[in-house]
Order: C-alpha cells, then sequence, then structure tokens
C-alpha cells in the first residue's frame, strides 16, 4: 500500500473519511511510547499537550519551541519525567521555571497526578539545551542509516545515545514547583 510507508505496527490512526472506498488516516500517535514511572501511563498525545501548554508562555517573550523529547529517568529515586526543549530566543530562567511548573501541572492522568502528590513520582524536570542540538541527533540516525524523508524525532526516547546528546547539550536545568 502506497500511502502507509511512514506508520508502524502498533501506530495508533483514525478513520478521517473516504475517498472513493479507501480510509483517509490521520496519526494520532505510537502506541508504545508511553511516558511511565509508577502507575502513570501518558501517551505521545498526552505529552505534546502537556508541551503546548507549558511552551504557550514563550511566545509572550518573542521566544518559540525549535523541537523536544523526553524520557522517563528510573535511574534516580523516585522517578521523573524529563523534557528536553530547544528554543529559540533568549528567554528569563524564571519564566522557563514557570514554563516547567505548567507542564507538570499539566498532566491529566490520574496515576501521574496520585504519585506526584505521594512523591512516588518526583518533580518533572525540563532540560534546555543548546541550539543545533536535535540536528545532532538527526545526524546521529541518517549517519545509522536512517533516511531523512522518514525521520521523526522521537517524542518519548530510552535510547543510550540519544540521551547521551541531549544530556552532552543541556545548558540548563529546572525542576517543578508543582505539587510542593
Amino acid at each position: 500500500m502506497a500511502g502507509l510507508y511512514r506508520y508502524r505496527l502498533g501506530d495508533v490512526v483514525e478513520v478521517a473519511g473516504f475517498h472513493n472506498g479507501t480510509p483517509k488516516l490521520n496519526f494520532i500517535c505510537r502506541r508504545k511510547l508511553i511516558l511511565t514511572v509508577n502507575i502513570d501511563k501518558n501517551t505521545e498525545k498526552d505529552l505534546q499537550l502537556v508541551v503546548e501548554r507549558g511552551s504557550q508562555l514563550l511566545s509572550k517573550y518573542r521566544a518559540e519551541l525549535v523541537d523536544f523529547t523526553s524520557c522517563a529517568d528510573v535511574v534516580h529515586q523516585p522517578g521523573h519525567y524529563i523534557i528536553y526543549w530547544e528554543i529559540k530566543g533568549d528567554v528569563e530562567e524564571r519564566v522557563l521555571g514557570e514554563c516547567c511548573r505548567e507542564m507538570d501541572a499539566s498532566f491529566v492522568d490520574h496515576g501521574y497526578v496520585v504519585s506526584r502528590r505521594t512523591n512516588s513520582i518526583g518533580p518533572l524536570e525540563l532540560c534546555i539545551v543548546e541550539r543545533g542540538t536535535f540536528k545532532k541527533i538527526l545526524d546521529h540516525f541518517i549517519g545509522n542509516g536512517a533516511a531523512l524523508s522518514q525521520f521523526k524525532t522521537p517524542r518519548c526516547t530510552s535510547n543510550h545515545m540519544l540521551l547521551t546528546i541531549l544530556n552532552v547539550c543541556t545548558i540548563k536545568r529546572f525542576r517543578s514547583t508543582a505539587y510542593s
């Protein structure tokens, strides 16, 4: 099927209509990409909404979100989510702290909210990476055989090499004050 080359098994799609009996599909999210630390289960769509809420504050300061990804850090206890942002423009640290807090407070998954309130999940961490970091990630994937036309930044990752690139390029870190 010529139009499905970008979809993977496990992708969540919806039928948006039909064209001559052929379904028109809209990509919703990757089923297996779920942030989870405890009893929480957040999908890529949940993450996208949280990041959109947090990044709305950037526009007031003539800045914008270039790209992002995330991971669940379960090595350090209590486990917590880390969201990596590359931004364009200059933003005060106070504002970035507010962005971090807003994202943490925007998760609606009941398991996440309960786990945050009981400290079973630690505060969300926002890492600001230097400009060009996501280009380095793209270069890494292309260098390992991915096709440029097929590359999509993973919204949630546990890939050791990708996390190494992100952590080396991190220039600022913020911890959420939500649920304090």
